[in-house]
């Protein structure tokens, strides 16, 4: 009688504690990976897809290839120095980093692992990733027991631990099963054409295959413009052109003062005193996200370069209305006479913001992204992203200087600085940004070969026509049909 109430009470504390097993069961996942890694690494090991990459052709062996000894001591062994280098991270940090600190920490070094080992098909960056995994294991491992043990009741602290055991086995199991039933793939083919098969709902398996080589070819090409690519080849020749004109795209994103609205929206309204600043400014955000939605098709419609020009001469109004009408009634925006300045502010701040939506911010980021060169277009873009970090921290740094009231309190007169940059956006766009709109990216790189003017890029005639109707005619027959012997292959891309 005893040992059944025992029993009962015992059923009764473990329902009782089910979030603390829930949520150990979930942080020893932990040990589900570290079971998966060490399984899965070993059927790699004997797998031709992956010593096809990382191993070399060996007729002796059953499977025609092999892994050389220095490959596998490294990718083992890489795990446990990866594993070392985080204890000793974690002794001189001691209590700096919390249990649950820890747990993350171990989270984005697997994520980063995996992300360069699926990314990246070279030694380098197949060692790389090993060593990262072995850190993420290092951390995760001692920071999963700290955390279960000291969370679970000492009554389920055994049976919680004994998790651990538990997901390592899991996760060897499943990853032998993963091992075995994907052992006869050697390539990414059947992957390919199944994602484009589930995306564009093309069921012609000829159609199908022709796409996936094409996109080969496309990665293939894009493989050799990268090949011995320098940073000092982004300003040479009419790549200096093209590096300039996104850069200045994208400085151009913050002269139009959207940085410095989404930092200081808020702020600045209360200190012109315009009552209800946040209701206001939530207003201001759902109205300029319908500016936002109507620029995709505004570019396709009117093109990137008119969109720009008259939107920033539309902004820069809007900046010095708000600027004039502060000007003209000083503080005065929350008294009754002040009442018309202050609903001023507010609907030229909301025009301001579905303009900027609308013509600018989208465009602007589209053409600082079309404007390099294929071979260029990462660096290009890379680089721009560090310049744009750079100018949103100089208007974050300096904008307070302007419009606190404790330096120059200038409060919406801040406008006149940001209705003329936004002037300065548009005549620098009329004089130098060429219009892309219906331009493949191969064409532009004969347009800017060619060194055709800004204001000609639209009308001047290339040799390499578009491939739109190309296109069509590869996915539709006469009849609606799939015409796929009929079609050419193409890598032209349409912008």
């Amino acid at each position: 009688m005893f040992a059944k109430k025992l029993t009962t009470a015992r059923h009764s504390r473990f329902w009782a504690e089910k979030r603390i097993i829930a949520i150990s069961f979930f942080i020893t996942l932990s040990y589900f990976q570290y079971g998966y890694d060490s399984a899965a690494i070993a059927g790699f090991q004997s797998m031709r897809g992956f010593l096809k990459i990382y191993g070399h052709v060996d007729p002796h062996t059953p499977i025609g290839y092999n892994i050389s000894t220095n490959v596998q001591r490294l990718i083992q062994s890489l795990i446990n120095i990866g594993s070392f280098m985080s204890a000793f991270a974690i002794y001189f940090l001691g209590s700096k980093i919390s249990r649950r600190l820890g747990l993350w920490i171990g989270c984005a070094l697997a994520f980063l692992s995996v992300s360069i080992m699926i990314g990246v098909e070279n030694l380098g960056g197949l060692y790389a990733g090993r060593l990262l995994l072995g850190m993420s294991n290092g951390f995760l491992v001692p920071y999963n027991v700290m955390f279960v043990s000291e969370s679970a009741p000492s009554l389920l602290r055994g049976p919680i631990l004994g998790m651990t055991v538990l997901q390592t086995s899991l996760g060897a199991l499943f990853g032998i099963l993963v091992d075995n039933y994907t052992n006869g793939r050697e390539s990414e083919d059947e992957n390919a054409i199944n994602a484009i098969r589930r995306l564009r709902g093309i069921k012609d398996e000829t159609l199908l295959r022709a796409e996936v080589e094409d996109i080969r070819s496309a990665y293939e090409m894009e493989q050799e413009l990268h090949a011995g690519i320098h940073l000092k080849g982004m300003f040479r020749g009419t790549d200096l052109r093209r590096t300039l004109l996104s850069y200045g795209c994208i400085i151009g994103g913050t002269c139009t003062g959207i940085t410095f609205m989404a930092g200081f929206s808020v702020y600045l309204f209360m200190m012109a005193k315009v009552g209800k600043p946040f209701y206001w400014v939530m207003i201001s955000l759902v109205i300029a996200l319908t500016g936002n939605m109507l620029s995709f098709s505004a570019m396709r419609i009117w093109g990137r370069r008119q969109l720009i020009i008259y939107c920033s001469i539309g902004s820069a109004a809007m900046w010095l209305g708000m600027a004039i009408i502060y000007t003209v009634s000083g503080s005065h925006t929350a008294t009754d006479n002040g009442a018309g300045a202050a609903k001023g502010l507010v609907a030229l701040s909301i025009v301001y913001g579905w303009v900027a939506g609308f013509g600018q911010a989208g465009v602007l980021i589209a053409l600082a992204a079309e404007i390099p060169s294929q071979r260029l277009r990462s660096q290009t873009v890379g680089t721009g992203a560090g310049i744009n970090a750079f100018f949103g921290w100089m208007v974050s740094f300096f904008s307070p200087y302007f419009i606190n009231s404790d330096k120059l309190n200038w409060t919406p007169k801040y406008g006149y600085i940001w209705g003329g940059s936004n002037l300065i956006l548009a005549v620098w766009t009329w004089v130098f940004v060429p219009e892309t709109k219906g331009r493949s990216l191969e064409q532009l790189d004969e347009l800017f070969e060619k060194r055709v003017g800004a204001r000609q890029f639209s009308s001047y005639v290339v040799e390499r026509p578009l491939v739109d109707d190309v296109v069509a005619s590869r996915a539709e027959g006469t009849n609606g049909k799939h015409r796929e012997k009929e079609a050419p292959a193409l890598t032209e891309r349409t912008v």
